[in-house]
């Protein structure tokens, strides 16, 4: 019987490997992401025929990831099999989600017809070129420009820093409060609770991911933080940003100054999915990506 095994530090390298190898642009290829989210999503993995299988579980529903690995000198077709087997064993149908085009086409180039394959717009990736988030030139960025002004006028002394282990009680206490505000709001749901622990769980192991982190003082107080880190070789990748609403221009902020600084010559910024909340897909469409990373969900017609 298939037996996947559940994340956790130890297996970071190996996973990473593989990560490296592909030169995958889509956000779910990063061991922070895996690692912070491992507990909600019930996070477990194994190796087959060369392939690196992703198993999350939230709740009672359990899918797969692409395999990643070498489609090119490994066959895929028993990876496939035996996972449909271990599902089917749990009356359940063999799932992949998070499909991009570029595995679909392997995929479908191996096992033809295989799947069923559906659209989900809601977890596209958000894909922009780097400078034009740094340097935010052209009309199209006027209104993120004036933002900019606005805040450096309002707020000259603002000050702007890598974050480092010290600044962690200080961002989790901000981070309540930021979470507290939503629930005030009615905005709470499930997934932003998934979301909190995600970023304690980011900030607990600081030190052994490879992320990094940039926060705003505003008169010694934070007012925003984010963190990323490199997917592949040419683009980052931004896990978290959060910001003070109440300041007009902060998410714009933190957003330039942390490509700026920590990523000056990237060429590509991935800010993630918008899970289909409409604020965020307007906010993230109002920064012109230059693609939205198109991913599938497949289901095995076996």
């Amino acid at each position: 019987m298939l037996e996947f095994k559940n994340l956790s530090l130890e297996d970071k390298d190996i996973i990473v490997e593989y990560f490296r190898q592909g030169q995958y642009q889509n956000s779910e290829c990063t061991f922070t992401n895996l690692f912070i989210w491992r507990k909600c999503y019930a996070v477990q993995w194994v190796i087959l025929n060369g392939f690196l299988v992703i198993k999350p579980t939230p709740g009672e529903e359990s899918w797969i990831l692409p395999p990643y690995g070498d489609y090119e000198n490994n066959d895929v077709r028993p990876v496939i099999e035996a996972v449909a087997a271990y599902f089917a064993a749990q009356n359940m149908p063999l799932v992949i989600r998070a499909l991009t085009e570029d595995l679909a086409e392997k995929l479908q180039q191996q096992m033809p017809d295989a799947f069923t394959l559906e659209e989900e717009r809601d977890l596209f990736d958000y894909v922009y070129l780097g400078d034009d988030l740094r340097l935010l030139k052209g009309r199209k960025y006027h209104g993120k420009r004036n933002h900019l002004s606005n805040i450096r006028k309002n707020h000259p002394q603002y000050v702007y820093r890598a974050i480092t282990k010290d600044d962690i009680p200080a961002l989790k206490k901000y981070l309540d409060v930021w979470f507290k505000q939503k629930e005030c709001q009615g905005k709470l749901d499930q997934g932003m609770i998934c979301e909190h622990h995600a970023i304690l769980e980011a900030f607990t192991y600081m030190d052994e991911l490879d992320y990094c982190g940039a926060l705003i003082e505003i008169d010694g107080n934070i007012e925003a933080f984010t963190l990323g880190e490199k997917v592949n070789d040419e683009t980052v990748v931004i896990h978290v940003e959060k910001a003070n609403s109440l300041i007009n221009g902060s998410y714009s902020l933190i957003n330039q100054e942390f490509l700026l600084h920590q990523w000056p010559e990237v060429t590509y910024v991935n800010r993630e999915e918008d899970t289909g909340d409409e604020g965020l897909r307007k906010a993230k469409t109002s920064y012109y990506p230059i693609e939205l990373l198109k991913k599938y969900k497949g289901v095995y017609r076996g």
